[in-house]
């Protein structure tokens, strides 16, 4: 079963969704991404400036993907992410 996280009110930061192996993001303006739960490392964040931070997926030393998005968000992500990748 699908597990997912609405990221906002409503889920007007889009939506993070584990399915089938994959983390998939998206965003009701288009931004999205998909990347492998087996390649993940870590999850960190970036300061962006103007309360904004970069969540950005970490695995063998390089960033797999990056999404911007407020600093309360960012950081819900980052703790559901991590919870998840050390089941």
């Amino acid at each position: 079963m699908p597990e997912k996280l609405s990221i906002g009110l409503l889920g007007v930061g889009g939506k993070l969704l584990i399915e089938n192996g994959m983390l998939r993001y998206s965003h009701p303006y288009g931004k999205s991404f998909s990347v492998l739960l087996r390649d993940i490392d870590t999850v960190t964040l970036d300061g962006a400036g103007m309360g904004k931070v970069a969540l950005k997926l970490i695995g063998r030393g390089a960033v797999l993907a990056e999404a911007e998005m407020p600093t309360p968000w960012g950081t819900k992500c980052q703790t559901w992410i991590l919870e998840r990748l050390s089941k």
